[in-house]
């Protein structure tokens, strides 16, 4: 979601969160007592605190559920459950510490504030990425494949890479061709393939050396030379490889944070549930 793209968007929602923050701050500093621990988590203040803290984090977690009942459109559309889960999400990280009033407790609730933290900070650093890897994208790879369709291009790109091979290497001279086609088959093939095997043509500026090289083989240096031909064709697959590559790495960093926010989310979700089931019985 891009915040700077809806401005009403990150003044409303936005807005209406810090508004709601500073009013459960505001409060529960004039309900605090002249004893510290007169007004604990377990008060009927922090109960409260308490409460509409961890419903907050039950509606975030809905977000995922979404996706399981499609035809529900009475219950909003996913732009707003998602403007809801980062919103109110922060909202809810306040109403726990007001919940607690800044004391830790034990280990198993010093541990609980911890995965909450790194909850909150995987969701806000997965927030800020969106906001600038999507526009880097389009700049760094102007032809963008969807990302699941990358093995499958990098398979065609190396079928066509063979072509070219077999059908340009027999008009070069033996020695020639015969370097040609082990340098291919050892450096270019691997890297063409997907998950590629050659870092070495990963690097650009090496990759114009090294294609210099080649060019400088007998039979390679002429202008109208197949070989040269071939060169240009697989040093152009080379740069098309590299491209995927490069979108593949931004998409992994669009959407990797996902990989620690989720369970990291779940783990405070389960916690939380344990740590009110301890305070009722305990």
């Amino acid at each position: 979601m891009l915040l700077y793209n809806d401005p009403r968007h990150l003044s409303l929602w936005g807005g209406t969160t810090l508004g709601l923050a500073l009013f459960a701050i505001g409060v529960r500093v004039w309900l605090e007592p002249d004893g510290p621990e007169t007004l604990s988590g377990g008060s009927q203040v922090g109960l409260i605190y308490g409460l509409l803290g961890g419903g907050i984090v039950i509606f975030c977690w809905l977000l995922a559920a979404l996706r399981f009942v499609p035809s529900w459109w009475f219950i909003g559309c996913r732009a707003f459950w998602l403007k809801g889960h980062i919103w109110l999400g922060l909202l809810s990280f306040v109403l726990v510490l007001c919940h607690s009033g800044l004391r830790f407790g034990g280990w198993f609730e010093q541990l609980l504030y911890l995965v909450f933290f790194l909850a909150t900070a995987t969701g806000i650093a997965g927030l800020i990425l969106q906001q600038f890897l999507p526009r880097w994208l389009t700049i760094e790879v102007p032809c963008e494949v969807p990302y699941e369709q990358i093995p499958n291009v990098c398979v065609a790109l190396r079928a066509k890479a063979d072509r070219v091979v077999d059908g340009s290497c027999g008009a070069a001279p033996p020695a020639t061709r015969e370097r040609i086609k082990r340098w291919y088959d050892e450096v270019v093939r691997p890297f063409l393939e997907w998950p590629s095997r050659e870092p070495l043509l990963a690097d650009a500026s090496k990759t114009t050396q090294i294609f210099a090289q080649m060019r400088a083989l007998p039979g390679a240096d002429q202008e109208d030379a197949p070989i040269k031909l071939l060169l240009s064709r697989l040093e152009e697959y080379c740069n098309e490889r590299r491209r995927l590559a490069r979108q593949e790495n931004l998409h992994r960093m669009l959407h990797g944070w996902l990989y620690l926010h989720v369970p990291l989310s779940a783990a405070m979700l389960v916690m939380m549930i344990a740590h009110a089931l301890m305070t009722l019985y305990y």
